[in-house]
């Protein structure tokens, strides 16, 4: 059990998905959540006793409505401590986050309704690069193109 002045630790599984023209999935955050408006991965925290690769799916389909997944394998593992700082005066935090490289069957999207995020897009290499990115989703757009 955690004491108060042990800081907070989240366990996260994540979708790095891409469809055929190689774009890639982002869901942007709900107004009222911290980084609301900011674009993310689909995924979220995995659930006490939950697998992370149920996690992962379950994550996709509640905030892009993709259930066809031809596969789902761990690509990497994100790590982040977000400090207490003037921009972010809430508790310091370490995030992992598991990233699934994940191969949908199909494509059509729907956005979450009164969940953790409000809409889904695929984006290009160029439109994602120039969106307002959380950490862990500028990690997955350089997973997704390597800069040279």
């Amino acid at each position: 059990m955690a004491d108060s002045e042990t800081p907070g630790r989240y366990l996260g599984a994540y979708a790095l998905c891409r469809d055929p023209s190689g774009r890639l999935l982002l869901a942007r955050l709900a107004p009222g959540l911290l980084d609301e408006g900011l674009w993310t991965m689909p995924g979220g925290g995995v659930e006490w006793g939950e697998p992370p690769d149920g996690a992962v799916l379950r994550e996709l389909e509640e905030e892009t409505g993709i259930v066809d997944v031809r596969d789902a394998r761990v690509a990497a593992v994100f790590s982040h401590v977000f400090e207490r700082s003037a921009e972010r005066p809430h508790d310091p935090f370490h995030v992992v986050g598991l990233i699934y490289e994940v191969t949908p069957g199909s494509f059509d999207l729907r956005p979450e309704f009164d969940g953790s995020t409000d809409r889904c897009e695929w984006f290009t290499e160029q439109q994602a690069r120039a969106l307002p990115l959380v950490p862990i989703a500028r990690f997955a757009v350089d997973l997704a193109w390597p800069q040279r």
